[in-house]
């Protein structure tokens, strides 16, 4: 069988059933043995919107997609895709096409090492250069990128690879097993007694919780030891925003008054699933301050990586949380404490406020209509500025599955490809990309895309008409502001008359009371729908250096 249609046929069997990516000379062999299969296969007009809408598929569904495109420009294409979705360990088959092997190494045309180009960036690459090979690759990289602290893996295919002819009988091809590194007892068991020891204990629920599907194991376990559950950006949802324990976001951008609070009154911190990075912490000194600390991750480089915890546990977040679940239930000491019952009277006092009336429309305004229109039957995409931190902070999120942030890359056109790949994935919720008006040009030509397969994203511009976050980070680390007026952007540039000819409706909106109407008839179109929402020009978001000293604007 011809190398080609062994990779479709391993596709199909490894459970693939969506593929984005646009075809090209490079990869043409196995374009025409997906034209075959069952595979639904969605042409991109950007071969990094290709890999953007297999990460929103998968953070959708739970299931992989595959991106694919051709040698060259195309592939290095996909390289800031590739690192979007690493970062958050989001688990993507990225498959290029290459120059034939003879070629290699020899600046033939569009030849280029992507496989070593994607190298730091990439949970694993693989130029198979001997077709011998490729059953045990097409294995290994599905493996790799489900298992432990999941990510993208990249496979390079020569043609000249792509046209040999292997044995092989798809009936007998089985994916690799795999099982993630379980929990110590005594480890466990040493966590609970640190937990009893504690006055004033806290969760930290990381984004491995939400890949782990453990999120419900993680508030029950607080709910058991009545624990507040503070979530990091990449958790969001994964506890009810009016749950008597949830504590709200902590760190320096993202973050949220009560969380910070929070965080700050703990004398031990269990993170779960989670990378201590720096939009979460700030200043490490103060973030570790005299509070002790535990770090469960599947992932034992995570361990020890930005400073050593008291006590480090390599494993799953799922089985970590059914072990303290099943101690904690023999051994657990509930102590209630008086911050614990007065959770929900703190998160009233210190919620942000949103609900300004003036014109222009203050942003913060956007993300109360949002909360108000959608409730949980939508899932959101944000990539990076002003707009990413004010949803960080500002929106409401329920569950699992429905909040797809650009968490670790802030990738700024990551969100409308990745609202086509959810939408895709998920097509009974509405899929809504909250952006900014400078991003919005980046890959806004996935509206053609989203146009021409009918799938109807909804795409929300905040349009402050600034490069915002790079103008007050100007403003206030620097004191200076250059390059970072985009005045047009509320002037002659056009949003209404992009989207229309991309096939897509739009509309703008002046003034706050307006918002509900637009977000409605966004809901009930059946083509995608741009709402750019004109909004005051120089809002401040809160943020600050470190948890103890965010710097608050209203």
């Amino acid at each position: 069988m011809r190398v080609s249609e062994i990779i479709v046929r391993i596709l199909e069997r490894e459970g693939i059933t969506d593929a984005f990516g646009i075809p090209g000379a490079g990869i043409n062999p196995v374009y025409k043995y997906l034209g075959l299969s069952k595979i639904k296969h969605y042409t991109v007009r950007h071969e990094e919107a290709a890999v953007h809408a297999a990460d929103g598929y998968y953070r959708a569904c739970g299931r992989m997609a595959v991106a694919m495109c051709t040698s060259g420009p195309g592939a290095t294409n996909f390289v800031t895709g590739v690192y979007t979705a690493n970062v958050d360990s989001i688990p993507i088959l990225a498959i290029t096409g290459q120059a034939v092997t003879a070629q290699l190494g020899k600046d033939a045309f569009q030849c280029v090492d992507i496989a070593k180009i994607c190298e730091p960036v990439a949970k694993a690459t693989f130029c198979v250069t001997d077709a011998s090979k490729i059953v045990e690759v097409m294995q290994k990289a599905f493996m790799l990128a489900k298992s432990g602290k999941p990510g993208a893996v990249v496979v390079d295919l020569p043609l000249d690879v792509q046209m040999a002819e292997i044995d092989f009988n798809p009936d007998e091809y089985q994916p690799l097993p795999y099982d993630n590194p379980r929990p110590n007892l005594a480890d466990i068991q040493k966590t609970i007694a640190m937990i009893n020891e504690a006055e004033n204990p806290a969760i930290i629920m990381g984004g491995g919780v939400i890949l782990a599907e453990a999120a419900d194991f993680c508030v029950k376990f607080a709910e058991m030891l009545q624990i507040p559950v503070i979530t990091t950006y990449m958790a969001k949802g994964g506890i009810p925003v009016d749950h008597p324990l949830n504590a709200g976001h902590a760190g320096i951008q993202v973050g949220q008054p009560v969380g910070n609070k929070v965080f700050t009154d703990s004398d031990l911190i269990l993170g779960i699933g989670c990378r201590f990075t720096d939009r979460h912490t700030g200043n490490i000194n103060v973030y570790k301050g005299n509070r002790k600390f535990i770090h469960i991750n599947v992932e034992p480089k995570e361990i020890g990586k930005i400073f050593q915890p008291d006590l480090g546990i390599v494993a799953d977040a799922k089985y970590a949380l059914e072990a303290l679940l099943k101690v904690a239930a023999s051994e657990g000491k509930v102590k209630i404490s008086s911050r614990v019952a007065s959770l929900p009277q703190l998160r009233t006092e210190l919620k942000r406020k949103t609900d300004y009336n003036c014109v222009p429309i203050k942003p913060q305004r956007v993300y109360e209509e949002l909360n108000k229109s959608f409730k949980d039957n939508a899932m959101f995409t944000t990539g990076c500025g002003l707009n990413q931190i004010w949803s960080g902070q500002l929106q409401n999120i329920d569950e699992t599955g429905l909040y797809f942030p650009s968490g670790g890359a802030g990738t700024l056109g990551f969100d409308i490809p990745a609202a086509f790949g959810a939408k895709v994935a998920n097509p009974d919720k509405h899929a809504v990309a909250v952006m900014g008006d400078f991003g919005f040009t980046f890959h806004v030509q996935e509206l053609a895309t989203s146009a021409t397969y009918g799938v109807p994203i909804i795409v929300v511009i905040v349009n402050n008409a600034f490069l915002g976050l790079i103008r007050q980070n100007q403003k206030y680390a620097y004191s200076f502001e250059h390059a970072v007026k985009m005045e047009v952007n509320q002037g002659v540039m056009d949003y209404v008359k992009v989207a229309e000819g991309f096939a897509c409706a739009a509309e703008r909106v002046f003034n706050p009371e307006d918002i509900t109407g637009a977000l409605a008839r966004a809901a009930n179109s059946k083509i995608p729908y741009v709402i750019d929402i004109v909004c005051e020009l120089e809002t401040d978001c809160s943020m600050g250096l470190a948890v103890d000293s965010v710097r608050e604007f209203v």
